[in-house]
């Protein structure tokens, strides 16, 4: 239950922010900028994150909580010049004595029969991750990892590989810097 819930933060977050203009992402448009200088500076800070949801970063990745024990660990994969991820990348287990899963959301013009795969150390360690769903915010693949399987990623850099619906092969690096520190915290939270 709990991974089907992350599916669906998964894409409702693509969702949102693919919607988002420039403008939304902090530009204010130009009759915000008048009522902007009225306000005093205390009120014109970010909007405070929901007391229930925490984040901690770690280098490129995160553990994200929803709540005190729904946590995943997670990254977006930001392609250059764009400012809406391409992709994101969780990694969740629902209990401590449940598998983890590795979960990906990718655009919806891929080819749903050939897996996402996701590689490290120039594609020595390779996952295949079959596509479970598609929704109008995104594709999502997804696998059961072991802890193993993580840790051999790797620190440095990762590929996540996909077939776009027109049949062409595509793939795209995202870092894992942080990962492997993201992964023992998140384990060891836990663990409690």
């Amino acid at each position: 239950m709990r991974i089907a819930a992350l599916v669906a933060a998964l894409v409702l977050a693509s969702a949102a922010s693919a919607q988002q203009t420039p403008a939304q992402q902090g530009e204010p448009k130009k009759n915000e900028q008048s009522e902007a200088k009225k306000k005093p500076p205390e009120a014109l800070a970010a909007p405070a994150v929901a007391p229930d949801r925490t984040t901690e970063t770690f280098g490129d990745w995160s553990i994200v909580c929803a709540a005190e024990r729904s946590c995943e660990v997670d990254t977006s994969i930001v392609l250059r010049g764009q400012s809406a991820p391409f992709a994101r990348i969780a990694i969740a287990r629902p209990a401590k004595n449940k598998p983890t899963q590795l979960v990906v959301l990718v655009p919806v013009n891929v080819t749903t029969t050939s897996p996402v795969k996701i590689s490290a150390d120039a594609g020595k360690d390779e996952l295949d991750l079959p596509f479970r769903s598609c929704a109008p915010g995104g594709c999502v693949a997804q696998t059961e990892v072991t802890k193993e399987q993580l840790r051999a990623l790797g620190t440095t850099q990762g590929r996540l590989a996909l077939v776009e619906a027109s049949g062409k092969s595509a793939s795209v690096e995202f870092s894992l810097r942080g990962l492997d520190q993201a992964l023992e915290a998140y384990f060891r939270r836990q663990e409690k």
